[in-house]
């Protein structure tokens, strides 16, 4: 957990000035670094935040759709224990958030046009 916390604050360091909102992602898919991610899902009736349908299911499908990637805001966000369920985690950035009056969880951004910039794992 600890390295994670300084791959961040190097993240947050080295893209500070070229992207003005940085998140950390945690998730199942490969990407590649580079990469521009889709738009994710949004599920405001959830108890838990953790708490979503797998993708591809008909229940995800049916889910409201942001206008960018879903990401905890890099600067404020320090439950890093919360996202290890998954395979992969990023450092995503962008210059533009949207939704902000959508219900989202606490220090969560939606990040339009968000590129991958770090692969933590």
């Amino acid at each position: 957990m600890i390295n994670i916390e300084k791959q961040c604050k190097k993240a947050l360091e080295k893209f500070e000035g070229e992207f003005y909102y940085i998140g950390i992602r945690f998730e199942d898919k490969e990407r590649e670094i580079g990469e521009i991610c889709e738009c994710s899902k949004h599920n405001i009736d959830r108890e838990d935040e953790r708490e979503f349908p797998e993708y591809g299911t008909p229940e995800y499908d049916e889910m409201f759709k942001l206008d960018g990637t879903s990401a905890w805001n890099l600067e404020m966000y320090r439950d890093f224990e919360g996202g290890f369920n998954r395979e992969h985690c990023y450092i995503i950035g962008g210059n533009q958030i949207a939704n902000q009056d959508d219900g989202l969880d606490d220090n969560e951004i939606v990040i339009v046009n968000a590129k991958v910039l770090e692969k933590i794992f």
